[in-house]
């Protein structure tokens, strides 16, 4: 059996993610293993993923980890402005990519894409509070067919 020694590769990951190192040691939460290395594979992706995905992704380095712990993990990364989390409908997904853009979700495979751009969402945001919400921010979610499912209907008719 060989002896693997994390303690080099946690510092090289805390180094890499002290914005979550910082905002758990200021919550007075501990920085565990299971959190710096969801966060690096959510980080480390070119696309959205489910928590499902992040925990088969994961699994042989944090053995024992099960999913309701991934997404307890992806919740905090959410609530501490690490991550996005976008409910398509079907599945939540989480994004890394935190700079302004919205999501376009096909009906028909359920593929999300990123669509650069900003939505100016304050008079929406004003009539949630005058109709008594507290509203903490508004996304705009595009469905429709991706250009592939579209193509593939075009051709049956």
């Amino acid at each position: 059996m060989t002896v693997v020694d994390r303690s080099s590769t946690l510092g090289a990951e805390q180094d890499d993610q002290r914005d979550l190192v910082e905002l758990l040691h200021g919550r007075g939460q501990r920085v565990t293993p299971q959190r710096l290395v969801i966060l690096r594979e959510l980080r480390r992706r070119a696309r959205h993923a489910t928590a499902e995905e992040l925990h088969r992704a994961v699994r042989d380095e944090l053995p024992g980890t099960s999913t309701p712990t991934v997404y307890a993990t992806l919740d905090l990364f959410v609530e501490l402005g690490l991550a996005r989390r976008i409910d398509t409908g079907t599945a939540a997904l989480y994004d890394a990519r935190l700079d302004p853009h919205q999501h376009a979700v096909c009906r028909r495979c359920g593929r999300v894409q990123d669509v650069d751009g900003r939505v100016s969402a304050g008079a929406l945001m004003r009539a949630a509070q005058d109709a008594g919400f507290e509203p903490r921010g508004a996304e705009l979610i595009i469905t429709g067919l991706c250009a592939e499912c579209a193509a593939a209907y075009a051709g049956r008719s």
